[in-house]
């Protein structure tokens, strides 16, 4: 017998406020974050960032990665337990080698998604017969 279990995967990633400097820094857009006059500004400022230091990775397996949204957290370790008690992976993804992975304590948390690779839709395209439809472009019988 076989039990299977299905879990909703969760990519995220976890920046104190240092980290999100050292974002700010390396996608250069501290004075943007300066000029920023509310909170929403300052969040889509980290957001576009973040994404643009996934994008330019080096590393291949980050840069479909893009921010979905973004959210303050107080107590991570909490948040990690309580959504792994209702069955969602945890997953944690570093836009380079030296962020630090941080699983308690408080932090700003950056819900990820895998952006889609463009299908190669040539594979998938049926040649022009003459602007016929179905079958009868196909060369068949109706």
């Amino acid at each position: 017998m076989v039990l299977e279990t299905c879990y909703d995967y969760i990519y995220y990633t976890v920046l104190d406020v240092q980290s999100v400097f050292n974002v700010l820094q390396e996608a250069g857009t501290v004075e943007e974050l300066l000029a920023a006059s509310n909170e929403t500004e300052r969040e889509n400022i980290w957001i576009k960032s973040l994404n643009k230091l996934f994008k330019q990775s080096n590393d291949f397996t980050v840069n479909n990665f893009r921010v979905d949204s973004a959210q303050y957290c107080d107590d991570i370790e909490y948040w990690r337990t309580r959504n792994t008690q209702h069955k969602e992976c945890l997953v944690f993804v570093q836009y380079n080698q030296n962020q630090s992975v941080k699983k308690e304590g408080e932090g700003h948390m950056f819900y990820l998604y895998e952006e889609d690779e463009e299908e190669d839709t040539s594979l998938f395209s049926l040649p022009d017969c003459n602007n016929l439809d179905g079958l009868a472009g196909q060369g068949g019988r109706l």
